[in-house]
């Protein structure tokens, strides 16, 4: 029998949800993009010519399956949001669950064109739009979202709030 996957409650008001949806939606968009440059899982007759373009091609099937399982991943969250949307309608203009889970606990991971990982916490964010690398001045790149366990895991590294 297998196990049960530990369930996570969480509380947001319905700005917190736009902004999560947002962003959310954001991140899908730009997983499209990047599977722009993946438009097949077959095999084209230049990419089994020989050893190296097969395994190039080999290479470029399981980036192009990683995108996909990250899009569906993404998805469910965005289904998940929208689904509890009209909760935030019927509560008035910000309802509040009783939700176990507090925001100060969601972290979001950012990557710069170097490769390096910046965080913020959820509960910095007050609009919606894209994170600058002050360094670069390229947009980062979200690459994910950290509940913590304990909510003082909030400080940032490398992001200024």
């Amino acid at each position: 029998m297998a196990a049960a996957q530990p369930r996570l409650a969480l509380s947001i008001t319905a700005g917190q949800a736009d902004i999560l949806l947002d962003a959310l939606c954001t991140r899908s968009v730009e997983t499209d993009n990047y599977l722009l440059s993946y438009p097949k899982n077959e095999p084209g007759k230049t990419d089994t010519c020989c050893d190296a373009h097969l395994a190039r091609f080999e290479q470029r099937a399981l980036q192009r399956m990683a995108l996909l399982e990250r899009k569906a991943e993404v998805q469910q969250i965005i289904d998940l949001i929208e689904a509890i949307r009209p909760a935030f309608k019927a509560f008035g203009p910000a309802p509040q669950s009783t939700a176990a889970v507090d925001l100060f606990g969601v972290t979001l991971v950012y990557r710069d064109g170097a490769g390096r990982t910046h965080e913020q916490p959820l509960t910095d964010i007050t609009s919606a739009g894209t994170l600058i690398d002050p360094d670069s001045g390229s947009d980062l790149e979200l690459v994910a979202a950290l509940v913590a366990a304990d909510p003082a895991r909030t400080e940032t590294q490398g992001a200024t709030p």
